[in-house]
């Protein structure tokens, strides 16, 4: 019995081939190799017998003029070369096209080096690869529909014209499909973008690129910089249907860019003919606003004392609705996040309307940014959002400002149509209390007047008046509230305070008013006929209860009521103050208070001049009857 796995194989043909039918393979192996590498070198030896520079030339030209689909012209041919690689090199190429009559100027290159299929052009039609442009200029216009206009009826725009319709629904162009281009470089060029619907011009110079496009069907990559002006800008790109981005249909884009001190990053869909983006995730980051502003040429009111600035968000598209969702944004460190929303309204102004959170919230600049110039810190006055859109914005914030006031938990909201807009600040933490505020008002800026009212519960009118910077004059210390009505006329309170009109009152229990000292008004109206404030001392005057209710109007207050009533005193002023002029004028009555010394008699008096040290006038009693 044999053995299961053992046994004589001599039978079975061998794995391996016998040395003699290994050497003549590999002998065969080398001499096509060898054959191969003779007939290249042949070729390539009497290729400059074979091609003639006429027929790559005029190859080049037909390719091009093929292209773009206007007539291409070409001085010379400064080079042609076939080692390493076959490689043409012409000068003096120009693009022209007739326009009304006469020849417009659409692209000039200095120096154009392309690659060359030897068989081909020993076949008389050469492909071209591997293109070098050096000090190309091109013209490219941006119609009123969007779309960029440079080709005509050539394979490129063939290419972009089928491209889109494809994207549509449509029929594709096969031959186009097939045209291959390989890479293109691009030396010390110049691009010129002219924008007929706004006449603008922009002009991208110092353009050095790398461009890998395999072919029109193929995914384009690239990278370059240019300088717009004197910024430099660097730029990367890549996306699978460049033919649709040309022709400004949505198309897939991963791009970046850096410019000034700013950078962006944009992956997603975008429409240069819509100028958008749906589905995108955008990463905006700049490190020095006012530099990137400046080489922009873009200003826009509220953002002068950006110092950086940084929005990260992912844009979808639904309807006629632009959603920035995921926002978060940072300014000036601080930071923020929400979601943001763009709502195109046919006939209408556009709607943008938000919910956000932040950290800290500038509202003087809010207000600045929608052209209420509160401060009048620009002379002059710079677009504003509300220019363009209608806005619905909620807002809130830990910490917020107007100016020198600081505020803790803010709600807000805003709410803008038309030249109509509506702010609203909810109660929020001031001055050791709360403050809730409205202001609307029309016209741009506020142009039609406006509304304010303000109203101030348990706040620390030593803070307030403190950074009121009323300089000199009594002042007030205590816990109160303080409500705020007025009606303004013009743009910025400010330099139209003398038009605003309104009320103001002022509630308080135990607090002083700093600056007055009733002990030194009687020591000093017992022997004086006038005197300075700022004589009677510094004692102050403690009071229980506070109520004060000034109108106002013309640049001029009056008050209707001041009574303070203190532990043994009471004290009334009425009267008028020209707040305008920074001055006063005022009767005053010094009495006493139900539990005082009721055997001091009352003292009149009036006060006038300068708010910051007036002078006090002592009015004698009258004569009792008889007397």
């Amino acid at each position: 019995m044999r053995n299961p796995g053992r046994g004589d194989h001599s039978s079975r043909p061998s794995s391996r081939w016998p040395p003699g039918r290994r050497r003549g393979m590999i002998k065969l192996a080398l001499l096509i190799a060898a054959g191969i590498l003779t007939v290249s070198i042949v070729l390539r030896l009497s290729a400059p017998y074979l091609v003639s520079s006429a027929v790559v030339r005029s190859a080049i030209a037909s390719s091009i003029a093929a292209w773009v689909g206007h007539e291409v012209t070409i001085d010379d041919v400064a080079d042609i070369g076939f080692w390493p690689q076959p490689e043409i090199t012409l000068t003096g190429i120009k693009v022209t096209r007739v326009t009304d009559g006469e020849t417009e100027t659409l692209g000039q290159v200095d120096r154009l080096s392309a690659r060359f299929g030897l068989i081909s052009a020993l076949a008389g039609r050469p492909d071209f690869s591997a293109f070098r442009l050096e000090r190309p200029r091109i013209q490219v216009w941006r119609g009123v529909d969007g779309g960029l206009d440079w080709s005509d009826q050539g394979v490129l725009s063939d290419a972009v014209r089928a491209a889109v319709a494809a994207k549509s629904g449509g029929q594709t162009n096969i031959a186009a499909d097939k045209a291959e281009i390989g890479t293109v470089d691009i030396i010390d060029g110049e691009v010129t973008l002219t924008d007929v619907a706004s006449g603008a011009s922009f002009i991208a110079s110092g353009v050095n690129a790398n461009i890998d496009w395999p072919g029109l069907a193929a995914p384009l990559s690239g990278q370059g910089t240019f300088r717009l002006g004197d910024t430099p800008v660097s730029v990367r790109l890549q996306t699978p249907t460049p033919l649709v981005l040309i022709g400004g249909a949505a198309s897939r884009v991963d791009a970046s860019a850096t410019i000034a001190e700013s950078s962006a990053e944009v992956r997603g869909t975008v429409s240069l003919r819509e100028a958008s983006a749906e589905n995108t995730d955008i990463n905006l980051r700049i490190s020095d606003v006012p530099k990137t502003a400046a080489a922009l040429g873009l200003r826009l009111a509220g953002t002068e004392r950006w110092r950086t600035a940084a929005i990260k968000a992912r844009v979808t598209h639904a309807e006629d609705e632009w959603r920035f969702e995921n926002l978060a944004f940072e300014i000036n460190g601080s930071r923020g996040d929400g979601i943001l929303a763009l709502r195109n309204r046919p006939g209408d102004r556009p709607l943008l309307s938000s919910t956000l959170a932040i950290d800290h919230l500038q509202l003087d600049d809010l207000l600045q940014a929608l052209s209420i110039n509160v401060g009048d810190r620009a002379n002059v006055r710079l677009p504003g959002l509300t220019r363009w859109v209608d806005i619905d914005l909620r807002l809130s914030a830990a910490t917020a400002a107007f100016g020198v006031f600081p505020m803790t938990d803010l709600g807000a909201s805003l709410i803008g149509r038309g030249d109509a807009l509506n702010l609203v600040v909810a109660d929020t933490r001031f001055l050791g209390g709360t403050i809730a505020a409205r202001l609307s008002g029309t016209g741009e800026g506020f142009d039609k007047g406006a509304d304010v009212a303000v109203n101030m519960t348990r706040v620390d009118l030593g803070g307030l008046m403190s950074r009121l910077s009323l300089d000199g004059g009594p002042s007030l210390k205590g816990t109160g509230s303080v409500g705020f009505n007025a009606k303004l006329v013009g743009t910025g309170w400010q330099r139209n305070i003398e038009g605003m009109s309104g009320r103001l009152t002022i509630a308080s229990d135990n607090g002083v008013i700093s600056g007055f000292s009733a002990n030194g008004l009687r020591r000093l109206a017992a022997d004086r006929a006038y005197f300075q404030l700022s004589a009677t001392g510094n004692d102050g005057f403690d009071y229980r209860t506070l109520d004060i209710a000034v109108s106002f109007s013309e640049g001029s207050a009056e008050v209707e009521r001041a009574a303070i009533i203190g532990e043994r005193e009471k004290l009334d002023l009425s009267g008028i103050v020209p707040y305008s002029r920074q001055a006063l004028a005022l009767t005053g009555a010094l009495s006493v208070a139900s539990n005082g010394d009721q055997t001091q008699s009352p003292l009149s008096f009036f006060i006038g001049g300068a708010w910051s040290d007036p002078v006090i006038s002592p009015i004698p009693a009258r004569s009792a009857p008889g007397q």
